[in-house]
């Protein structure tokens, strides 16, 4: 098995000690803010063309510039401008630091990833991802395939405790909202400029994520 299949395998695993248990890719907020269990479904394929598509592009401009020596702050900067809640950039953020603290330990030599955990500015997770895949010789189009099916599992994982059912039903979700997005691949692997990541917002996941910042009972951060 190449070796950038299996970085591509340890990204999508949820198992990865980077936190990411503490995340449900928006679903609990959604669901706080009156999402019924029976549309996740529809709530996954939302996301894998909307804020996926985001997070995708954003992590394969990331790889792009750390491969040319570009500045990824701006890679950076154009994933804020497109990700407008704070509670959105924060949870990024702080799932940033777990992944950087894991590749740093997993990866010494990469002077990318040493350099953004001692920069004075905080990257988003997207960005560190996107740097990872630049070190470890993942491609572009399997990065985002990564991308978006680590948020689709990250959710369905969360729904599992917000709603528990049989896992062999979210797991189905999960590969028919890859199947969904799969149109997607080829054309968001091809960015190479912060201009070029998607700007497909989701100002109703933006608003319940706000909301559900200021929650006093919840499982999960996002």
């Amino acid at each position: 098995m190449e070796s950038s299949t299996l970085v591509a395998m340890l990204l999508a695993d949820g198992r990865l000690p980077t936190g990411g248990h503490a995340y449900s890719a928006g679903l609990e907020p959604a669901m706080m803010g009156g999402l019924p269990a029976s549309s996740v479904p529809e709530f996954l394929r939302a996301r894998a063309v909307t804020s996926s598509r985001v997070e995708a592009g954003t992590a394969v401009a990331a790889r792009h510039a750390v491969l040319t020596g570009a500045d990824v702050r701006s890679v950076d900067a154009a994933w804020a401008a497109r990700t407008p809640a704070p509670a959105v950039r924060d949870a990024s953020i702080a799932q940033a630091r777990g992944y950087l603290r894991l590749a740093v330990r997993l990866w010494p030599a990469a002077s990318s990833l040493a350099q953004m955990r001692g920069a004075s500015w905080s990257p988003s997770r997207s960005v560190v991802v996107g740097a990872i895949a630049a070190e470890a010789g993942l491609g572009a189009d399997e990065l985002v395939r990564v991308v978006i099916y680590d948020e689709a599992a990250t959710a369905a994982g969360a729904l599992l405790k917000l709603d528990p059912r049989d896992p062999a039903e979210t797991t189905k979700w999960i590969l028919d909202t890859c199947e969904y997005a799969e149109h997607q691949v080829a054309s968001l692997s091809t960015i190479t400029e912060p201009a070029g990541i998607p700007g497909a917002g989701t100002p109703q996941s933006e608003e319940w994520a706000q909301r559900h910042s200021r929650a006093t009972h919840r499982l999960f951060r996002a």
